[in-house]
């Protein structure tokens, strides 16, 4: 996000965080447009593009288009989302919009720092949260992390998706086992051996554990009935999930 435009949605700045205050009463509409990665907020001066929001103290009326066949979006955002967004501050499902407590504002404003500084160097245009990452998180007790992790949260513009990233379920083969799970794969072709490279994540913990155990070179990987692509089960994230590595046709249409 370079120089991303941030509309701060409270009744007064935030300390520390810069951008356009506007009053929640003034908002009449809040629309999230994924063809360009911006918001719109249609207030009685007209409507206008944001990169981010940062709803604060405040509940939001908000219009998302499923981009998760996992996630439904909500139709509001608001303090009493924090205790199942990440972080308290993104909510699954919901790009690009980050909620801000009062409690650990500090440490929350150190977490959006990172996120910015992370979209600016890749380039990403859409913030999401990692289902599987705040289910984990919420799992183990809403623990804050020591640091911000970059595995912890979803970067991508529109150059990233249209190279091929899939999000959705995958059947995993090792042998007589098998298993469905949902997981998120991206890859490239690499110039070095002309050849592609597929990676990602399995994003059930037991199935990613019971995988991890089975020989190496036994697993592989196929979506929506297509051709298996072997991969590799190489480690377990901070997270809990699994990474997966492949090299060749990829299990996911490119």
């Amino acid at each position: 996000m370079t120089q991303a435009r941030i509309a701060v949605i409270a009744d007064a700045a935030v300390p520390g965080l810069a951008g356009t205050v506007v009053a929640p009463s003034e908002v009449t509409a809040a629309r999230f447009h994924p063809d360009r990665d911006a918001w719109s907020l249609t207030t009685a001066a007209g409507e206008t593009d944001y990169d981010l929001l940062v709803v604060s103290g405040a509940r939001l009326p908000i219009t998302v288009p499923a981009l998760d066949p996992r996630v439904s979006p909500p139709a509001t955002v608001g303090p009493d989302d924090a205790d199942r967004a990440y972080l308290g501050m993104l909510i699954d499902g919901v790009p690009n919009l980050v909620l801000m407590g009062t409690a650990e504002r500090a440490l929350q404003l150190t977490t959006l720092q990172a996120w910015l500084r992370w979209a600016y160097a890749e380039g990403a245009t859409r913030m999401l949260s990692r289902t599987p990452v705040t289910a984990r998180w919420i799992g183990k007790g809403r623990r804050t992390p020591s640091r911000p992790d970059r595995d912890a949260i979803d970067l991508s513009n529109e150059h990233v998706r249209d190279e091929g990233v899939y999000a959705g379920v995958a059947i995993l083969r090792s042998g007589e086992y098998e298993a469905t799970s949902p997981v998120r794969l991206a890859g490239h072709l690499e110039p070095l051996d002309g050849k592609y490279h597929w990676y990602g994540t399995v994003d059930d913990l037991e199935i990613g554990a019971a995988l991890k155990k089975m020989p190496r070179g036994s697993v592989t990987v196929s979506v929506g009935g297509g051709t298996d692509a072997p991969a590799l089960v190489t480690d377990k994230t901070v997270w809990g999930t699994y990474r997966l590595v492949g090299v060749g046709a990829p299990p996911f249409p490119l």
